[in-house]
């Protein structure tokens, strides 16, 4: 809170007035207003949360910015509801993206609960999101000069990659008329936990080797980054299926219909066809064009489908 006051104090040069949380400052001039980190529930901050709502009604052009468990009591006013985090997010690490440009800062957080941005009130949008857990970060007026966050860009002894949000509130200050806010859309990337790799099947002397190898590898580099690993090749006598290799191992053909039945029963996350081979490339165009990938919802990793058409059909690949 002292990084806070030293910010508006000493960097934007403002004049500065520090008031309890359950003030009621409805009635007092300003030119905009600054809500600080708690720590606490924020549904327990009911006096709060009504000043805030009497204000934001009042004077709907009060430039208004709010951080930690600001952002929480503002989401608050303004319609959203919050919700107790299973283990919070705690640190000088966590990644947020900003959803107006797509960059990721880096930030630091200490917080026990979060905001629901799954049915904001019309007008407002999301404005960071949490790039590891996809939890909410931040939100903003689309048209009002109001917006929070929830990590701490005045953090001492840093980050201070987003620093530049105290700039903008001042920004903000000086022409509260002229906000307009533009977003983008961000999925969160689905974690991929246990990945089907499709074996080189049956070697002969001097021929397709590099299969073998090139799949015993993509094993061993999905351990190095703790991800299951099933395999399918009806040929014990390779590499891929040595013992302790992969996590789990299926000596069956691999053709669609025996790839399919391995999917229902292990349920991967992604899928890798690039070593194994034409047998397995084959193999996984054929569960592209039955739906049998989307069926289970299972990612091609590495080379797409798009890609191996190509590469097969000669004509479009000169082109």
């Amino acid at each position: 809170k002292f990084n806070i006051v030293r910010y508006f104090v000493y960097y934007l040069r403002v004049r500065l007035k520090v008031v309890p949380w359950d003030y009621d400052f409805s009635k007092e001039e300003f030119d905009g207003l600054f809500i600080s980190n708690g720590p606490g529930d924020p549904e327990k901050c009911d006096k709060t949360v009504k000043c805030l709502q009497q204000v934001m009604e009042e004077r709907p052009r009060l430039p208004i910015f709010g951080i930690c468990l600001g952002h929480q009591l503002l989401s608050l006013a303004a319609g959203c509801k919050t919700y107790k985090m299973k283990f919070g997010n705690r640190g000088v690490n966590q990644p947020c993206i900003d959803l107006r440009t797509g960059r990721c800062y880096i930030t630091s957080q200490n917080h026990g609960f979060a905001v629901d941005d799954s049915n904001l009130p019309e007008g407002w949008h999301s404005l960071f999101v949490n790039a590891n857990d996809g939890s909410n970060e931040g939100i903003a007026h689309k048209e009002k000069p109001w917006l929070s966050v929830q990590f701490h860009p005045e953090a001492c002894c840093g980050p201070v990659d987003t620093a530049f949000l105290f700039d903008e509130f001042l920004r903000i200050l000086r022409d509260a008329q002229g906000r307009s806010l533009t977003t983008i859309s961000y999925k969160h990337p689905q974690a991929i936990t246990k990945v089907l790799v499709l074996g080189s099947g049956g070697l002969t002397i001097g021929q397709a080797g590099e299969f073998d190898y090139s799949g015993s590898q993509a094993i061993k580099a999905l351990r190095e980054q703790h991800v299951q690993s099933v395999l399918i090749n009806p040929n014990i006598a390779t590499v891929q299926t040595s013992k302790g290799l992969a996590d789990q191992i299926f000596f069956v053909p691999v053709t669609p219909e025996f790839v399919t039945k391995v999917i229902e029963k292990v349920r991967p996350d992604g899928l890798f066809a690039a070593f194994g081979g034409q047998t397995a490339l084959n193999c996984a165009v054929q569960l592209h064009r039955n739906g049998t990938l989307k069926k289970y919802g299972v990612k091609v990793l590495g080379t797409q489908i798009d890609a191996i058409v190509a590469t097969e059909d000669r004509d479009v690949f000169k082109a």
